[in-house]
């Protein structure tokens, strides 16, 4: 759900214009440059790369998994080569990541189309359909068609007809309960359809309906501020990475704000149904910004609080498909695997970091790590590691590792050994040896630190 269409080609640059060519050459080093997608997708257009459409979706898909706008396109073009199957399994595969209320009406017209309108196979898509987007401020629309295909059913005996009065029943209760444009217009066709079953009963439809009404007022009453807010959101062409300009932080704080009020509960929703709003909300912004990791550790952590465990996992590693460098997004799954006891899984994903993005910052928290769960013994030997990555391992190594001997271990000699070993390799970084100074501070070791000021001062007029 978070890739690609599989086997997409190998682009026929040989058949690019001289513009794709360049915006492709471009894309070689950064996937994500947005302002080369919009060439390619500019030159497919026309005449000379119309032929290529597919190809050039396929591979921006590959690079914007959640573009909910292209994965639209790609279906169109293929329908438009009469593959209506792959159509509808291309849109299928996309919307788990991508809950965009365009992208499921297109799911229910292919579905519509593949299955020449079957009742049953379209009484299956609408209620995926519903479950899926139908908590969107803008699903006014979707709910109707909902409605109406419910309340034009055919149905062939008494049982089916009490099937879908229960259907329609728990339809109409749940669109009203959805804070979204129109909501109040439903109110008067429930209260008339609920009356409409037994019209010499009409005392008790009159019951049910009044029961309801407080969580339809409730959504009434949410609607504005949760329509005001979603005001506040910018749709982006293009899912692109987090630049930090002025606009993007405004769109950042635009969906943090409707984040959080969705998780205030303002219509004091029971759990589940909180979590379906909380969940739906979190998705939808994933699907514009795949690329801030602000909004993916968020989203994790919410799962944690909850008490979905695998859910915050999981959101983890969604995340570190999308941005697998995030260093930030490593650490903290790590982290959280540890803090739920998974020593294990913390440590396979220290062990990648080593291999995969070894830094000071990786070996620092890989040695962490190893004391806390593994003891001295471990700890030192990721430091011995570390040391044979020249690459990877700076001053900060060196001062953590000794540090570390000190405060956690006990163990000043072994602290001091660390420092007059790193001295030989960064013996002019001021800041190391500050730091080593500090630690002889801390011992009162007058003399030691007399013979370091000279050594440093030595190979400094040297």
């Amino acid at each position: 759900s978070w890739a690609a269409p599989e086997g997409a080609p190998e682009p026929s640059v040989s058949q690019y214009t001289a513009r794709a060519k360049e915006a492709h050459a471009k894309l070689l080093s950064n996937r994500h440059d947005v302002e080369s997608w919009k060439v390619l997708m500019d030159e497919v257009q026309k005449g000379q790369m119309k032929h290529l459409k597919i190809e050039v979706l396929e591979r921006l898909l590959e690079a914007f998994p959640t573009s909910g706008r292209h994965w639209r396109m790609y279906a169109e073009a293929l329908v438009a080569e009469g593959r209506r199957q792959d159509a509808l399994t291309a849109v299928e595969k996309a919307l788990p990541a991508c809950p965009q209320l365009d992208l499921w009406k297109q799911y229910l017209s292919l579905t519509n189309m593949s299955t020449s309108g079957d009742p049953v196979a379209m009484g299956k898509a609408y209620e995926k359909a519903m479950e899926g987007v139908g908590q969107d401020v803008s699903s006014t629309g979707l709910w109707q068609e909902y409605v109406n295909y419910l309340r034009n059913l055919k149905v062939n005996n008494q049982y089916e007809d009490s099937q879908r009065k229960n259907h329609l029943r728990r339809a109409y209760q749940k669109c009203l309960q959805v804070p979204m444009h129109g909501v109040e217009r439903f109110w008067g066709e429930y209260e008339a359809w609920e009356k409409s079953l037994d019209p010499n009963n009409v005392q008790q439809a009159d019951m049910v309906v009044r029961t309801f009404e407080p969580k339809h007022k409730a959504a009434r009453a949410a609607y504005k501020e949760r329509n005001k807010l979603r005001n506040n959101i910018q749709f982006p062409v293009f899912p692109g990475p987090y630049t930090g300009d002025s606009k993007e932080k405004a769109q950042a704080r635009a969906w943090n704000e409707l984040v959080q009020y969705e998780r205030s509960n303002p219509q004091k929703l029971p759990a589940e149904d909180l979590r379906k709003r909380v969940h739906y909300t979190y998705m939808l912004c994933l699907s514009y910004l795949p690329l801030y990791p602000d909004f993916w550790h968020q989203c994790a952590l919410w799962h944690g609080e909850i008490g979905d465990l695998k859910g915050e996992v999981k959101v983890y590693e969604r995340a570190l498909k999308m941005l697998p460098d995030c260093l930030m997004l490593h650490l903290a799954l790590a982290e959280r695997l540890e803090h739920r006891g998974n020593i294990e899984g913390a440590k396979a994903v220290y062990e990648g970091l080593a291999e995969k993005h070894a830094g000071p910052m990786v070996w620092i928290h890989y040695m962490r790590f190893a004391r806390r769960t593994d003891g001295i013994g471990a700890s030192r030997g990721v430091f011995k590691r570390a040391r044979r990555s020249p690459n990877a391992c700076t001053w900060h190594v060196f001062a953590d590792a000794a540090l570390r001997e000190f405060r956690v271990n006990k163990d000043s000699a072994v602290a001091r050994n660390v420092f007059d070993m790193g001295l030989k390799h960064y013996g002019n970084e001021v800041q190391y040896v500050l730091s080593y100074l500090d630690f002889l501070v801390l011992l009162n070791d007058d003399n030691n630190t007399r013979v370091l000021f000279e050594k440093v001062l030595a190979d400094d007029g040297s």
